[in-house]
């Protein structure tokens, strides 16, 4: 590229770089290229100084060579093009990609900058571009110059390809073997068009990228750049240069070495049009590289208020006209921004500094809060001072060495006042404090006697008092316009401001940027509406504001202390906290009782709910219980001294765990045990409604802190609970008993029953103790453990608290009183979970009649017994019955509920599971459809009502043949209640065992045995072994390994469930004789037909003992074993028999699902070949019969010992119309 090449001068011992001199056009040029094997950022910056040493008359220089390129839908780059660095948005033209800080979720925040290139480098691009618009560009000239050389050719560089971001290369050498299809097709472009020059920025690093999805992801971070490459960011701040780069590859996978000569070439040729662009006078004219850089120092934000910050253009406009640079008149440029407090001078002049960092040599950041902090800022300035420019002992004074403090200000004053450095800029903020008070203020100062007095440089004051405009130029900030009020607000509130609902706020905030920002910013972490916003900001200003005032906020941290423990520390720092804001202090007391994570203004409210626990917990708290703002105000006072910080969801606030424990050792024995309490029933009575929306959000914010103060529950109820305890005392340890009551319920809805148990038993004894065994609080807790017990398994147990209930309340409020009816009401559903349906049917009749009696036919407590009674008639096969029954309750709760209530919705969802029962499988998709709607709409996708119904849906979908859907169901519910219960939740384990029953359908079965052996593993842990969840289990993998031949496995398996079953529900439960079916099925697998017979018969007089003779040709279990029988008669050959049960399902199947279903047509089938299979299964019977074997059921004990006798075999022949010998 020389046009003239100049005698080489002899190596340097000194310098390794090698040169070679010449001219190109009117300039004399030095070329330096970095040693074989040295790239990176350190090596080019050393290069770089180490030739501006030697060649002392440089004024600029380009760095030329090539780089991977970034394709986008902006820059159509290609290999050979050329990228020249230029400022664009908020980059120089180069971007250190690889230097920052890491925060949360792995993100980088860059800190620094780099310099942009020169004003004679970037005149020359300008022209540069001009000429190739106007086609007065020389570039392919100097281009063809390579043409004499085949190396830096285009036709020796290969095909140009570029192949998907996420697609890599695979161990070839070449690409030849990656796959076309993963090509990204590109337009030819023109032969004209071969090499198009590209301007903006450039990413460097010390890291090779050879990723397309981390090149497209760290340039979307940068906001854009053209091309990567690893010199240029060690040379911009301190070498005056542009960067020229060829393309050569894509920054991918796929990168060679192919197109390096000809990207070099390329970019070379550009470079030398760049420099016949520049008059050699224009050269003359620009300082040394040397001078130039002399005094500059990297910008750094430390210190920097550096936020969010919406554009103010004429405040911005201000300031750049007086303090940007100006060449041609250098003298000492002094800006004061006054104004009101919060009116947004500190944010003006970050976003000033850091928009314009480049425009100066240095710029200088300092705290003028008051005179010891600006001298501490200026002296931290020196540290950043190159070496020999200052006194050695002034730079190393904020290493801890110590030295004069005074000495050091003056070093860097004289360092500012220095005639060649004359392009900083310093800026002080917060100069707050009138000097001219004289004594009254220690920390005040006069501004002016830190001011360089060289007459260059700039100058930015931001203050509240105006007379310190008499310094220089001044500029009154004031209030915003509302469009740009609107604006700082959205930016602060992120989301869109309604303007109807905006006004009235927006109009009383009237533009203050700063009260803009905080209610914004409060509104948005605490959910707070513009109209509640608005009604505080009225009612109570005083305590909205306050905390955000200059003048009332906390003293900040002090930096260091004369004592060297960390407890002592905090000890000062909480005695200066009970000075200012007792309340504050004896929160920190009070968490120390709590989880040391995540404490929120709702734990603390809920105390309200009693007056007693309102008291005490007034006592402690003042009125942070009552009053979000005084709650704000203590945490805020916690913050400021570090004791407490913000959670990174912005959800609430979080202790340090070694803080949380030395807060709990600070207390005396008196004030652990106080607040012990205070704890316990500040967390008990914060457990929400299962009612409320998204309520199990609210209990998993909850249970941590009802783990950590649960530890105490034991000391603080023991010895509480005297006989002759004053009333005062008796209604407190009434609320501490009601909220362990709670925490019980808070374990048992979070699936943590052992603890659950506690809970209750705990909240028994002491209530027990305190109001008597038959209190009617007492009671409750009575019932609830009832309630506990039978949802896990323990149903003896279960019957004992609820008949110990109800004779109680019998004995206290009498046989018709509401609560005993509720729990008369939990015993008939205690029956029917066990089998008992005569018994729970009386239950369910006498709660409906008491009810009726009591409260009316239509109130909701009558029409949830009617839905319970709804229930019992589907378990016993009177499906008719049944649905009158559920149409009766929605409609009462239609009208005294509405439509979309709750307890409507789930009377819904009944019918949905009615109609599916009963082959009425579109109305149960619309009873399902209408429920889920409701629950998304009244509790929230979320809700485990909402997923229990999504549940069923899958269910649904699975019994119509809609796999697909059934799977997105199932998925869907599953993720919900991982979500919102835990992976280890019942509910949870219910829709995996959902999962495997659907797997085993589509033939899944790894899967489906992956999904039925956690759900039992689950089911073990979390109930028991014999809980009939877990038997259900059992039986369904019993059905599995049946279906995959394994028939030992799964007789095993069936007869564990079998067992498990007559243990805990009795041998004449119909999921007990569901299982007996089941191991009949199994039976004809294995050839053992005398033992299929009497399953079968077994099955059929359990069934007619369980539901009666009268609904056995409706009820679909023993419709199933008619079916099997009647099987197994025709293998048998006894076709008569079997004609005749075939006959009996087949009408039964009709009146339950409808004579289209497919299981009418299957046994149609069946009669129609009665006698002509022989000893041979259909397919369609074999599909049948796998599908009785995987159904959701429970265990029940040994066949052996539950045979029919003869006579009652001939019994339930007769009722079947067989008669037999």
């Amino acid at each position: 590229m020389l046009d003239e090449e100049h005698e080489e001068q002899l190596q340097d011992s000194l310098d390794p770089n090698l040169y070679k001199l010449g001219r190109i056009g009117n300039h004399n040029v030095v070329l330096v290229c970095l040693p074989a094997g040295h790239i990176g950022i350190g090596p080019a910056a050393a290069g770089a100084i180490r030739m501006m040493s030697k060649f002392k008359s440089i004024r600029f220089g380009l760095m030329v060579g090539v780089g991977g390129g970034v394709p986008s839908a902006e820059s159509d780059i290609r290999l050979g093009d050329v990228v020249i660095s230029q400022p664009y948005k908020q980059h120089s033209g180069v971007v250190q990609y690889d230097s920052g800080k890491t925060g949360g979720g792995g993100k980088t925040t860059r800190t620094g900058s780099l310099n942009a290139p020169p004003k004679v480098l970037l005149n020359a691009v300008s022209q540069l571009r001009a000429n190739h618009y106007r086609g007065r560009s020389n570039f392919a000239t100097h281009l063809s110059i390579f043409n004499q050389l085949p190396h830096f050719s285009r036709n020796t560089a290969g095909p140009d390809v570029l192949f998907e971001a996420t697609y890599d290369h695979g161990q070839e050498a070449t690409c030849e073997q990656c796959s076309k299809e993963r090509v990204i097709s590109r337009t030819a472009r023109r032969a004209q068009e071969e090499v198009t020059i590209y301007y903006g920025t450039i990413a460097s690093g010390n890291q090779v990228i050879k990723d397309g999805a981390t090149r497209d992801r760290l340039s979307a971070e940068l906001g854009g750049v053209l091309c990567f490459e690893m010199e240029a960011a060690g040379l911009m701040n301190d070498f005056p240069c542009l960067v020229v780069r060829g393309i050569c590859d894509y920054a991918d996978s796929h990168k060679n070495k192919a197109w390096q000569p000809y990207a070099a070439a390329t970019a070379a040729a550009c470079a030398k049009e760049i420099l016949s662009l520049i008059p050699a006078a224009e050269v003359v004219k620009t300082e040394t590289a040397r001078e130039l850089h002399k005094y500059h120092i990297p910008f750094s934000l430390k210190g920097v208020p550096a936020g969010k910050f919406a554009d103010r253009p004429q405040d911005t406009e201000v300031l750049e006209q007086a303090l940007l640079p100006q060449k041609q008149e250098r003298r000492r440029r002094i800006l004061v921004v006054h104004g009101l407090g919060g009116v947004g001078k500190t944010q003006l002049a970050a976003e000033f500094t850091r928009r314009h960092q480049h425009g100066f040599s240095s710029v200088f950041w300092l705290d003028g809060s008051s005179d010891s902090s600006l001298k501490q800022s200026i002296a931290a300035c020196a540290s950043r001072i190159r070496a020999g420019q200052v006194a050695e002992t002034s730079r190393m004074y904020t290493s801890g060495q110590g030295g004069d403090l005074d000495a050091v200000v003056a070093d860097v004053l004289r360092w500012l006042s220095i005639p060649n450095n004359g392009d900083w800029l310093v800026v002080v903020d917060n100069v707050d404090r009138d000097y001219r008070q004289g004594e009254e203020d220690p920390d005040a100062y006069d501004v002016d006697d830190y001011l360089p007095k060289a007459d260059h440089g700039s100058v930015l004051i931001t203050t509240r008092l105006p007379h310190l405009g008499q310094l220089g130029e001044r500029w009154e900030v004031k209030k915003v316009d509302d469009e740009r009020g609107r604006a700082i607000f959205a930016m602060w509130y992120g989301r869109e401001v309604g303007q109807m609902e905006s006004d009235e706020l927006l109009g009383l905030l009237d533009g203050l940027p700063l009260a803009l920002a905080q209610a914004a910013a409060y509104m948005n972490e605490t959910g707070t509406s513009f109209g509640t916003y608005t009604r505080l900001y009225k009612e109570q200003w005083k305590e909205l504001m306050e905390p955000q005032d200059g003048e009332h906020m906390p003293l900040r941290p002090l930096r260091s202390y004369s004592n060297g423990s960390m407890a002592t520390t905090w000890m000062i720092s909480y005695t200066a906290i009970r000075t200012k804001n007792e309340a504050a202090a004896n929160l920190l007391l009070l968490w120390a009782h709590l989880d040391n994570k995540s404490l929120w203004y709702g734990l603390l409210a809920a105390s309200g709910r009693s007056a007693i626990a309102a008291e005490r917990t007034s006592v402690w708290l003042r009125g942070i219980a009552y009053n979000e703002i005084e709650f704000i105000k203590a945490i805020g006072m916690l913050r400021s001294y570090s004791l407490v910080e913000e959670m990174e969801d912005q959800t609430g606030y979080a202790m340090h765990p070694v803080v949380h424990q030395w807060a709990l050792h600070i207390q005396n024995d008196g004030q652990r045990a106080e607040l012990s309490r205070v704890a316990i029933v500040a967390v008990g009575l914060a457990v929400p409604d299962i009612d409320e929306r998204k309520y199990w959000e609210t209990q998993i914010r909850l249970l941590p802190h009802a783990q950590r103060c649960g530890k105490s529950i034991t000391e603080v109820t023991n010895d509480k609970f005297e006989d002759h305890e004053l009333d005062g005392q008796k209604e407190e340890n009434n609320a501490l008993l009601w909220a362990v009551h709670n925490l019980g319920t808070l374990y048992r809805d979070r699936g943590k029953l052992d603890e659950a148990e506690k809970m209750y038993m705990r909240a028994l004894e002491g209530r027990e103790k305190a109001l008597g065994a038959d209190h009617t609080s007492t009671l409750n807790t009575v019932n609830h453990l009832g309630v506990l017990y039978k949802n896990r398994g323990k149903l003896d147990k279960a019957e004992k608290m609820h008949m110990r209930a109800l004779e109680g309340f019998e004995k206290a409020l009498g046989a018709d009183h509401t609560s005993t009816l509720n729990t008369v009401n939990h015993l008939g559903v205690l029956y029917q979970n066990r089998g008992k349906l005569d018994e729970a049917e009386k239950m369910y009749m006498r709660a409906l009649e008491g009810y009726g009696k009591a409260l009316g036919a239509d109130h909701t407590s009558t029409l949830n017994t009617v839905n319970h009674l709804g229930a019992l008639y589907k378990d016993r096969g009177k499906l008719e019955e049944a649905e009158k029954m559920y149409i009766r309750a929605l409609e009462g709760r239609e009208k005294a509920l509405g439509v979309d209530h709750t307890s409507t919705l789930n009377t819904v969802n009944r019918l949905g599971i009615l109609y599916r029962n009963r082959g009425k499988l579109d109305k149960a998709e619309k009873m399902y459809m209408r429920a889920l709607e409701g629950f998304e709409k009244a509790l929230g996708a979320d809700h485990t009502l909402t997923l229990n119904t999504v549940n069923n849906l899958g269910i649904l979908y699975a019994n119509q043949g809609k796999l697909d859907e059934a799977e997105k169901m199932y998925m869907r519910a599953l993720e919900g209640f991982e979500k919102a219960l835990g992976v280890d939740h019942t509910l949870t384990l219910d829709t995996v065992k959902n999962l495997g029953n659907l797997y085993m359908y589509r033939g899944k079965q790894d899967e489906a045995e992956k999904m039925y052996m956690r759900a039992l593993e689950g089911f073990e842990k979390a109930l028991r072994e014999e809980h009939t969840s877990a038997l259900m289990t059992v039986n369904n993998l019993g059905g599995l390994y049946a279906n995959q031949g394994k028939l030992d496995e799964a007789e095993k398996l069936y007869m564990r469930a079998l067992e498990g079953y007559e243990k805990a529900l009795g041998a004449d439960h119909t999921l007990t004789l569901e299982t007996v079916s089941n191991l009949g099925n199994l039976y004809v697998d294995q050839g053992k037909l005398d033992e299929v017979e009497k399953m079968y018969m077994r099955a059929l007089e359990g069934y007619e003992k369980a539901i009666g003779v009268e609904n056995i040709p409706t009820f679909r279990p023993a419709l199933n074993t008619m079916w099997a029988l009647a099987f197994l008669f025709n293998r048998q050959g006894k076709v008569k028999d079997a004609r005749t049960l075939y006959l009996k399902a087949l009408s039964g199947y009709q009146k339950v699902v409808g004579d289209d279903h497919p299981k009418c047509q299957t046994l149609r089938n069946n009669l129609a070949t009665l006698g002509k299979e022989g000893d041979r299964i259909s397919a369609t019977t074999k599909r049948e019969l796998a599908r009785t074997h995987s159904q959701s059921q429970t265990i029940v004990a040994s066949s052996a010992r539950h045979n029919p006798s003869t006579s009652r075999k001939h019994k339930i022949l007769k009722i079947l119309g067989l008669k037999r010998t």
